[in-house]
């Protein structure tokens, strides 16, 4: 089976960069052991319903990329070690040699980690965390000695020929012209500063422990203050989200650097693509990316801030503002150069990235613990983590997830620009807004 690229999944293979390897990591951290037999079991049993994860990228004589299917295993390694190994050292995936799903499997005495390494241009966050969801299932039935259904979701392989459409039709590009062209110009001719002083590397030179993380959680009790406090402004948790991930990045720029009050700060948001007609696609990277622009003298009024960007998110969703970067893509590639040569560039497109993945497992029937968080077989998933690429000038990308109740972010670092350290004390800035009731700078 041969499948044409979509535009964004052509920019995601060319701006795979050996420094800066375009993948996305999702790990999911287990009290008590996992039998290893079943769990592998199960991902070979769950990647066979999904194309994407068996192709490798082909290209054809006039340049042009497909993915085609391929008969091989998949990357499974088990490693035995201390809880450190939780995040074991990943190797970037080449597609055109491999499938993009490697699985780092770690025992360590009563405890198991699984890290799911996928490259981006296969699936999006959504796609994976279903994928996830999908071997969960698998293996519970597995465990309990019952025999695991053929394609339990009833996937549907040829509606990837769908993917990362946004329906965009010309009764739609014409009523929102004027809009698409403010973004457009904001995209092409405005380039954000990036969070902390940045020395272009050379991108060539491959990353070595790359996968720089640090995680913290708001209790239940906080997170339902948190949910409370978005209800209570009348806007959404992600809106909430963004206006505090602002003000963090303020804060820290003002305690570790001189930052300048005209210079733009941009965070980048993914939008799923999926429709109620595509819920059987099969998974795929099938979403498109927002930005939202502010300026350091913008955070002085926090509660104004956040009114903003609830307008700013609405009028984007209002005016099909999706088709925006997908469109300006498809353009640049048909100018000299193609999509390439803009991606040459080593300029900030973005100080930060927000991926919120929303309420995970929710709808898994499984039996929960006290707390809410999940049996699998005779061990429990304790923890989530999922962390998004990062690029050279976008020094952070964050997700954000609840599960059991409890909201929890993760951030991903550029340690070669950023210490552990400010990491760290980024991500407790960032919690310092979201725990306090009335926000004042």
């Amino acid at each position: 089976m041969s499948i044409p690229f979509t535009i964004f999944e052509k920019y995601m293979l060319l701006d795979d960069q050996p420094a800066y390897p375009m993948d996305s990591f999702r790990l999911l951290l287990f009290s008590g052991r996992l039998n290893f037999s079943y769990f592998e079991a199960s991902i070979a049993s769950v990647v066979r319903y999904h194309p994407m994860l068996r192709s490798v990228v082909r290209e054809d004589s006039r340049g042009r990329f497909f993915w085609e299917e391929v008969d091989c295993p998949i990357f499974i390694r088990k490693i035995r070690g201390p809880l450190a190994m939780r995040y074991p050292n990943p190797e970037a995936i080449d597609l055109f040699n491999e499938p993009g799903l490697k699985v780092y499997f770690v025992e360590e005495r009563n405890r198991t980690s699984v890290l799911f390494q996928f490259h981006h241009c296969v699936s999006d966050g959504i796609g994976e965390m279903e994928v996830l969801a999908d071997i969960l299932s698998d293996y519970v039935i597995r465990f309990q000695g019952g025999s695991p259904p053929d394609n339990p979701r009833h996937l549907e392989p040829e509606l990837l020929s769908q993917r990362g459409s946004t329906g965009l039709t010309l009764r739609k590009y014409f009523r929102f012209f004027v809009p698409m062209a403010v973004t457009t110009y904001q995209l092409l001719c405005r380039f954000p500063t990036p969070l902390a002083p940045h020395v272009p590397l050379n991108t060539n030179i491959p990353a070595k422990d790359y996968l720089a993380l640090c995680a913290d959680g708001l209790t239940r009790n906080e997170t339902q203050n948190y949910f409370n406090r978005a209800k209570k402004y009348d806007v959404t948790v992600n809106d909430l989200l963004l206006r505090d991930l602002f003000l963090a990045m303020g804060e820290w720029r003002k305690k570790w650097f001189d930052p300048h009050e005209n210079s733009y700060l941009r965070i980048t948001m993914p939008m799923n693509l999926r429709t109620e007609s595509l819920k059987k696609m099969p998974t795929a990277n099938s979403v498109t990316m927002l930005f939202l622009d502010r300026k350091e003298r913008d955070f002085t009024e926090p509660t104004q801030l956040l009114q903003r960007i609830h307008q700013e998110t609405n009028w984007i969703k209002r005016t099909e503002q999706k088709h925006v970067l997908l469109l300006s893509m498809k353009i640049r590639d048909r100018l000299p150069g193609g999509l390439n040569y803009e991606l040459k560039s080593q300029k900030c497109r973005a100080t930060a990235v927000l991926s919120n993945l929303g309420r995970i497992f929710e709808s898994l029937p499984f039996m929960r613990r006290h707390d809410g968080r999940l049996f699998i077989g005779n061990a429990v998933l304790e923890e989530i983590d999922a962390a998004p690429p990062i690029r050279s000038g976008t020094l952070i990308s964050l997700s954000a997830l609840t599960y059991a109740n409890q909201l929890r972010l993760i951030l991903r670092y550029d340690a070669k620009n950023m210490t552990n350290e400010q990491a760290n004390d980024f991500l407790h800035i960032f919690f310092s807004f979201l725990k306090s009731e009335t926000v004042t700078l």
